[in-house]
């Protein structure tokens, strides 16, 4: 039994536990039962987890997600790449279409002109009406007018001087054309023999000008002028 000297000595019952340690009859405390451990509180959980959250955030750098609008900025910049490109390609491809197209038609321009004077300038004195057929179809407007009107008093005179004429391009040129008016103008050189009927033949060098209208049948002579010509020696 302790007396009440030993129980008030702090050194005494140190003693006590140390023996009862090595004794191991020392009794262990009473576990707690579950219903008595305090459970924390709604705040105190939210403040738990904003601090776990704060923390291993903490423990290394943040990790952001991509930017939506460098996405956006980025995505418009590939369209505007991509259609620039697409623009000067289509446009260059256009430009080129057209370019080809104005060719051809001052090609067809030229064919026509050339074809146009040499029938003008090509008649046989024994078919005449031949030849004044060939007139009217290579012309229209006003040029046509007057072939169509004066047909008559031409096939008499080209009848009575007994004469044939032939015709042959030595160069030519389209010096003005408007495809979207169908209009064009042609500078042609050209040679032409004038054989009398029982007589010597003669040469002239003529310098022409021609101006020609698109029609639904093709392009037409609506003009053809002499301008004066001196042939290279």
């Amino acid at each position: 039994m302790t007396s009440k000297d030993e129980r008030d000595d702090p050194g005494a019952e140190i003693a006590d536990a140390e023996t009862a340690d090595r004794d191991g009859t020392r009794e262990e405390p009473p576990a707690l039962s579950p219903d008595l451990v305090p459970e924390a509180d709604d705040d105190e959980r939210a403040e738990s987890e904003r601090t776990g959250a704060t923390a291993s955030t903490a423990d290394g750098p943040a990790r952001r997600g991509p930017n939506p609008v460098l996405l956006g900025a980025g995505a418009l910049a590939a369209v505007a790449l991509v259609f620039a490109a697409w623009f000067g390609i289509s446009w260059a491809r256009a430009a080129g279409d057209e370019d080809l197209a104005l060719d051809r038609t001052r090609d067809e321009v030229s064919r026509v002109a050339d074809a146009a004077v040499v029938t003008f300038n090509t008649l046989d004195h024994r078919r005449v009406d031949e030849g004044l057929d060939r007139w009217e179809a290579a012309s229209t407007g006003e040029l046509h007018d007057n072939i169509r009107n004066g047909r008559a008093t031409s096939k008499s005179t080209i009848e009575s001087t007994k004469k044939s004429t032939t015709a042959k391009v030595l160069k030519s040129a389209v010096t003005q054309l408007n495809d979207r008016d169908g209009t064009a103008q042609v500078m042609t050189a050209l040679v032409r023999e004038t054989i009398p009927e029982g007589g010597e033949t003669t040469t002239d060098y003529l310098r022409l000008q021609s101006t020609l209208l698109r029609t639904d049948t093709g392009w037409k002579l609506t003009g053809i002028d002499t301008v004066p010509f001196t042939p290279a020696s």
